[in-house]
């Protein structure tokens, strides 16, 4: 829910009581929630491992670069989703829509080498956008750098 603070409070983030408290720098918004820790479940395990496998292929910082810049011209798009912060969001959701568009890919196994060698989409941020996983932006010819 968001948040209206009476008593000026602008710079309060955390928790207090049963309550977190977080403030948006890319909405420019306050929210709150209440503190609940999730039950665990065999998703929660499943998303653990796929992510801990796709942050072990260490993208490069060219790859990295290049996703912040597309990722600046992405959300300045009108048609564009908005919810896409950072980087590491962005790359998430370039590995998930390569799975869905191709089945054979396994996100918890996949390699560097793999990627390499069946000369996968993911392989550089033009790759992506050609094969339709990204949307176009600005110059995304430019964004050639492997990961």
């Amino acid at each position: 829910m968001k948040v209206k603070f009476e008593f000026g409070l602008p710079a309060f983030t955390g928790k207090s009581g049963n309550m977190v408290y977080c403030y948006s720098r890319f909405l420019g918004k306050y929210y709150a929630r209440r503190n609940v820790y999730p039950r665990l479940t065999q998703e929660n395990e499943r998303i653990g491992s796929v992510s801990g496998n796709l942050f072990g292929l260490k993208p490069s910082e060219a790859y990295k670069n290049d996703l912040k810049n597309y990722l600046m011209r992405y959300r300045s798009l009108k048609r564009s989703n908005k919810n896409i912060f950072t980087w590491t969001s962005l790359y998430l959701k370039l590995m998930y829509s390569m799975a869905k568009a191709d089945p054979g890919i396994d996100l918890r196994t996949l390699t560097r080498e793999e990627i390499y060698q069946r000369d996968l989409p993911c392989i550089s941020v033009k790759k992506a956008v050609e094969a339709g996983l990204l949307a176009k932006v600005l110059e995304w010819e430019g964004y050639v750098n492997l990961i």
